[in-house]
């Protein structure tokens, strides 16, 4: 199959800075090991939960070192539990690990999504890897929604975004916006929207996994997957959060 620019384009930022930031979030609740683990495993499933997609080119774009590492990694040891579709999709070349640069958070967002727009995608959005819960239907209905929008954001919790989507290339969106300055940026998002007249459309609220109290949302969640019978999402980040809770003291 070749790699179709007609698709639409979903980028799985996986980044060496928000790792660490991720992990760095989880200390005092959890070891280092755990950490790490418990981040693998989100990346994990967020990318076997997005190899369900139809019709849409999945580019894991990801910081040169340590993290591509990580995630060829990933691919190669996740492909033996995935479903005959997602094995499909994961050989496809509309499936893509992709080595982002730029000196910090924002320029890399930045790029990516220049990078995608320019390979031809009519639409591209962005997730990144620590929302392993994140219904794929929520990600559909961002692409539905850019036939008529410019810009499509997931909102969180502490005012940042678990899904950003534009419907073109939209450079003020991505060069005046501090990327780095954390919870900030969805308010900046919509002020820069507002200032140039852009449109946009505000998806409904979820958690992003940055706290170790967002961990309560993950387990509802994954609970409510399984009385649905649905054994298959967040199986990972399943099975490593039963191993942490069983070693936690009593």
């Amino acid at each position: 199959m070749s790699y179709s620019k007609k698709n639409n384009a979903l980028i799985i930022f996986i980044d060496d800075d928000n790792r660490e930031q991720v992990q760095r979030q989880f200390e005092g609740s959890l070891g280092q090991d755990q950490q790490k683990i418990l981040y693998r495993a989100f990346v994990e499933d967020t990318i076997a939960n997005c190899l369900n997609l139809h019709n849409v080119s999945i580019r894991v774009c990801c910081t040169k070192g340590a993290t591509t590492r990580l995630v060829n990694d990933v691919v190669s040891s996740i492909e033996s539990s995935l479903n005959p579709e997602q094995k499909r999709n994961l050989k496809s070349s509309n499936f893509r690990v992709l080595e982002s640069s730029g000196n910090s958070i924002g320029k890399r967002v930045a790029r990516c999504f220049r990078a995608a727009f320019e390979d031809g995608h009519p639409a591209v959005a962005l997730i990144g890897c620590v929302t392993p819960t994140l219904d794929q239907q929520v990600i559909l209905n961002a692409f539905n929604l850019m036939s008529k929008m410019d810009l499509v954001i997931g909102p969180t919790h502490e005012g940042s975004y678990y899904l950003l989507a534009m419907s073109r290339h939209i450079p003020e969106l991505l060069d005046e916006a501090k990327w780095d300055g954390g919870g900030e940026i969805y308010s900046q998002l919509v002020a820069i929207c507002r200032n140039h007249s852009f449109t946009w459309q505000e998806l409904d609220l979820w958690y992003d996994l940055r706290n170790p109290e967002d961990l309560e949302f993950l387990v509802t969640d994954i609970n409510h997957f399984r009385l649905v019978g649905d054994e298959e999402s967040a199986s990972r980040t399943e099975r490593v959060l039963g191993e942490i809770l069983k070693d936690l003291p009593s």
